[in-house]
């Protein structure tokens, strides 16, 4: 398991950043190779994707999990669980919770911290390439939403 921090100034106010996390089609369009996600209920969407990971095909099942949390403290707290579940068995897992606050009124600071779980299949396969994959996916999904 590996864990990354971030910070951004992101160019939408809380409240977009908020309604752009629960938007499947942008969801999918910001993860690599995703194919398109559906609504599975309030908190998950799901699909498929097809990629490579270090120029080896991979296709999955894809699942995201948002729920969203307003702190005492008056930050809101976005959580998202980005699961990939490879057709050759296994799972790799990143979670992210991202510290909203307004900057202005177009714009929040983001702070995020990250960590990577892979199941022990996938771990001795393709650990590093996969965390790798989910790294990136993840950030790509944060900058995205502000786009």
């Amino acid at each position: 398991m590996s864990e990354i921090a971030g910070q951004a100034l992101l160019q939408k106010s809380v409240a977009d950043l908020v309604a752009a996390s629960d938007n499947p089609e942008l969801i999918a369009q910001l993860i690599p190779g995703c194919n398109g996600l559906h609504r599975i209920d309030v908190e998950h969407i799901e699909g498929r994707l097809a990629t490579q990971v270090a120029g080896i095909p991979i296709e999955a099942a894809v699942s995201v999990r948002r729920t969203v949390e307003v702190l005492e403290s008056g930050i809101t707290r976005l959580h998202l669980r980005l699961k990939v579940r490879p057709d050759i068995g296994g799972h790799a897992l990143v979670v992210a919770l991202i510290d909203l606050t307004e900057a202005s009124a177009t714009s929040s600071n983001a702070s995020w911290r990250t960590s990577t779980e892979l199941d022990p299949m996938l771990a001795v396969m393709a650990g590093q390439r996969v965390e790798e994959y989910l790294r990136t996916s993840i950030d790509r999904l944060i900058a995205g939403l502000a786009n």
